[in-house]
This record gives C-alpha cells, sequence and structure tokens, in this order.
C-alpha cells in the first residue's frame, strides 16, 4: 500500500488446467487476494507441471470483493 492508500481486495480464482489419461481437465481454486493466489499459484502447479508440461496455470482477479474497506465505528465514548 503505497502512501498509505488502501487498495480494494477481491476474490481471485487459480484455474490449472492439465491432461490426465487424455482427458482435458480444468480445476479451479478460489483466494481471497491475488496475492494469496499468486503465493499458492508454486504449490499448487508443480505437482501438475510435473506430470503435464503442456499445463497452466493463472489466477484470474474477479469483480467480487473479498473485504470492504468501511470505517470502523467510533467508539461510544466519541459520541
Amino acid at each position: 500500500m503505497a502512501g498509505g492508500k488502501k487498495e480494494m481486495t477481491y476474490f481471485t480464482v487459480m484455474i490449472l488446467s492439465y491432461t490426465l489419461s487424455g482427458e482435458p481437465i480444468q480445476s479451479k481454486i478460489l483466494f481471497p487476494s491475488a496475492k494469496a493466489c499468486g503465493d499458492a499459484l508454486t504449490t499448487y502447479y508443480e505437482p501438475i507441471r510435473a506430470f503435464d508440461k503442456d499445463s497452466s496455470a493463472h489466477c484470474i482477479k474477479t469483480k467480487m470483493l473479498s473485504m470492504t474497506l468501511r470505517p470502523k465505528a467510533r467508539p461510544d465514548k466519541w459520541n
């Protein structure tokens, strides 16, 4: 967060595409942010890439907020 500016956080979907016994497979895994998806990418993708060199993995940000930037309510003593 550069300059103290907070950014919106969106759900991100990891899409893993690979072939197993000649059948195309696509797996989707939901993460609370693009960072969380990116951090998990290697862990999820490496075992698949080991048996299918033509596989792929991508993180796609959705338009659905996973965290809002609502201000916290003031304590009663402030009212």
